[in-house]
């Protein structure tokens, strides 16, 4: 009896992985999921340890919120890593929930994000999405394939992931949902639209977690900066010359960042409205023959100018994020000329000056330009972030300069500023 014991034993602890490295479907119960720790009664960071035991503390971030190989958590004063094989499970915060499972085709075990958790269990990891019916894990799938029709080569979409879905749902409930099934996609809220109507039809328990995880979080922000620009023209005459007194110009910007995307962590949007001014003159010399014309004009110079911004972070954690970015801006610019005018004058025989009251450059009044970023952003309390950019905008055909009888030539400009702003 005592060898038959020893026997059973020994097969259920050969067992055990692999029946953890399986599927772990079922409604997940709060003591687990929930994120409040009971000594503050706010949510908090935790594990759930290999033995059972739940503990509150702050795990490390990383940029991806949904990706983690180990987790680095700070627990009473001291810090300590885990793998995936030290934890069956860990949650943020902001409401992520992850358990240790054994994906299809994987060797060892990995931190899998939980979306939705009950009979059936909606998964995901890097990119795929997984559905656990408690006995095996499936990847939802999909790919293309290329057909020819009437000799015309077509790509046709196959998606796998609408078989899978309707053997798992089989049943009165899984016959009514054959149409959502079908005309769904290979997205997140198309699978959570279907478990959760499913579940409801047959009346079981279930858990959404990603219904407190903002899809977005939207911060405003302003910023103050100064900028110098650098002219160039390409089809300016040998024999004409021209030059700004002042190269630098004050600028202000205020509007809002979106960032921190579910499924895009390291991704932000940055739409601002702002006022850039500089006042300068402009000298100019064109000389062709026996004469030689000049012209002077002071303005100030004014743009209203409208930023969409996408940026992309090299380095996020809790202390600093790093991050680059490309720029289309709408300029709507405008001068006041507070005074101008041409001379020419002969260089041989009698000398004799013409002065006209005349305009020897106008600007383009709107624009759409490139540009490109780069960023630093570092907290100063838990609700403001200080961020430093440097940014450099390329004003194609920005300035169109003409005196008296001469070619009209085209003057880009390139702007380069430095901002200081705040984030809220």
């Amino acid at each position: 009896m005592i060898k038959i014991l020893g026997l059973a034993a020994c097969i259920l602890l050969m067992c055990t992985p692999f029946i953890y490295a399986q599927g772990q479907s079922g409604f997940i119960e709060e003591s687990v999921w929930s994120n409040i720790n009971p000594a503050t009664g706010s949510s908090s960071d935790f594990i759930v340890t290999k033995e059972g035991t739940k503990l509150f503390g702050a795990i490390l971030r990383t940029a991806e919120l949904t990706d983690y190989s180990k987790v680095d958590f700070a627990y009473q004063g001291n810090t300590s890593s885990y793998l995936p094989t030290d934890l069956q499970a860990f949650g943020l915060t902001e409401g992520h929930l992850f358990l240790s499972k054994k994906l299809p085709d994987a060797s060892e075990l990995e931190f899998v994000q939980v979306l939705f958790s009950g009979k059936l269990q909606l998964d995901y990891r890097r990119g795929n999405y997984y559905i656990d019916n408690g006995v095996e894990i499936q990847q939802l799938k999909e790919y293309s394939q290329d057909i020819s029709v009437d000799g015309e080569k077509r790509s046709r979409l196959i998606k796998l992931y609408v078989s899978t879905l309707k053997v798992l749902t089989a049943g009165d409930c899984g016959l009514e949902l054959n149409g959502l099934i079908e005309k769904s996609n290979l997205e997140e809220q198309d699978f959570i639209k279907i478990l959760t109507q499913y579940h409801e039809c047959e009346g079981l328990p279930y858990k959404l977690y990603i219904d407190r995880v903002k899809f977005v979080s939207i911060s405003p922000i302003v910023s103050l900066g100064i900028g110098s620009s650098f002219t160039n023209s390409s089809d300016i005459p040998d024999n004409a010359n021209y030059n700004f007194s002042n190269s630098l110009d004050y600028r202000a910007f205020a509007g809002v960042r979106l960032h921190d995307f579910r499924r895009f962590p390291k991704s932000s949007i940055d739409l601002r409205i702002g006022y850039v001014t500089r006042s300068t003159t402009y000298d100019a010399s064109y000389e062709v023959r026996h004469e030689i014309a000049t012209g002077t004009q002071k303005f100030k110079e004014s743009s209203i100018v409208i930023p969409l911004g996408y940026n992309y972070s090299i380095i996020k954690n809790a202390n600093k994020e790093i991050y680059v970015g490309l720029v289309m801006s709408a300029w709507l610019s405008s001068f006041k000329n507070d005074q101008y005018l041409i001379e020419i004058s002969n260089i041989y025989g009698p000398v004799e000056t013409q002065v006209f009251e005349e305009q020897s450059i106008t600007l383009t009044d709107n624009t759409v330009n490139p540009g490109i970023r780069a960023s630093a952003k570092f907290p100063i309390s838990s609700k403001m972030k200080l961020f430093v950019e440097l940014e450099a905008d390329y004003l194609n055909d920005f300035y169109f300069s003409q005196l008296g009888d001469s070619p009209v030539y085209r003057i880009n400009r390139t702007s380069v500023s430095l901002q200081i702003g705040i984030e809220l």
